[in-house]
């Protein structure tokens, strides 16, 4: 079984600079009820919260997402709510 599922950003899980639609939203929500996930992408963080975090829904396990913002330049995860 894979241990992590990495995903570019732009271009795969939303298009170009435009947020996750509902149903990406809710895959990546499902997906991290059952795998450890990641997205990179080029750009930095703010793009990152409007692209995806705040697309999410509350009840997704974001502890079990990394976010490589800026080409995997930086690493955040979360450790508490």
């Amino acid at each position: 079984m894979k241990k992590l599922i990495i995903f570019d950003l732009d271009g795969t899980l939303a298009r170009s600079k435009s947020p996750i639609d509902d149903e990406m939203s809710e895959l990546l929500k499902n997906l991290l009820e059952v795998q450890q996930g990641a997205i990179i992408s080029g750009g930095g963080w703010p793009q990152f919260k409007k692209q995806v975090l705040d697309r999410l829904p509350k009840e997704t396990l974001i502890k079990k997402l990394a976010i490589l913002p800026t080409c995997d330049t930086k690493f955040y995860r979360y450790e508490n709510d």
